[in-house]
């Protein structure tokens, strides 16, 4: 079967939320509206297209990573499988969603800044740590200013470990315990 691989440029409606599937693995999800900015004929002006919405579902660490980095109303760029459906409203009238199962997701940096923190793979492939509480550790460690942003100019060349936050959100040794809302504390 093929798949349509669409990339979509937005702004979220929410905040991203963390669901389960039946599974038991996590799936983050949130909306994004969209509309074309058209030039108006003969003023220069331009103005709204229709807005679109789309839903998009983010699994594994992708989607912990973006329940951590993004925010109502910030600006993202998202790629991923395009799946449209149709449903009966109880009205009687016809509706159709557009899905995205994303692939790749990021902020869009014509509109500001943003910062990066690398998230060590390392135990994840070995059957480590939850991939939210890897972000949620990579968070803590750039918003306290204890991490330096990865990549070629990095002297140390280190990198965060998928692992936990303690209380005091410092970031625990993978495989380590923590204590119960230490989690919650350090979001």
């Amino acid at each position: 079967m093929n798949e349509t691989t669409i990339t979509v440029v937005g702004r979220l409606v929410a905040d991203p939320v963390i669901r389960q599937t039946y599974a038991g693995s996590n799936v983050t999800t949130f909306r994004i509206a969209t509309n074309a900015r058209k030039n108006r004929p003969g003023t220069g002006e331009f103005e709204d297209g229709p807005t679109s919405y789309y839903n998009i579902s983010a699994y594994k660490s992708l989607g912990a990573n973006a329940a951590i980095s993004l925010h109502r109303g910030e600006p993202v760029v998202v790629t991923g499988a395009l799946e449209v459906s149709t449903f009966d409203r109880q009205d009687g009238s016809k509706g159709s969603a557009a899905d995205i199962t994303a692939r790749q997701i990021g902020h869009d940096l014509s509109w500001g800044v943003s910062g990066f923190a690398k998230v060590s793979r390392q135990s994840v492939e070995g059957g480590g740590s939850d991939p939210l509480q890897s972000a949620i550790a990579a968070y803590a460690a750039m918003a306290s200013g204890r991490f330096a942003s990865t990549g070629p100019g990095r002297e140390d060349g280190t990198t965060v470990p998928y692992g936990v936050v303690d209380e005091d959100g410092v970031i625990a040794e993978v495989g380590a315990e923590v204590e119960e809302g230490a989690a919650e504390s350090a979001a």
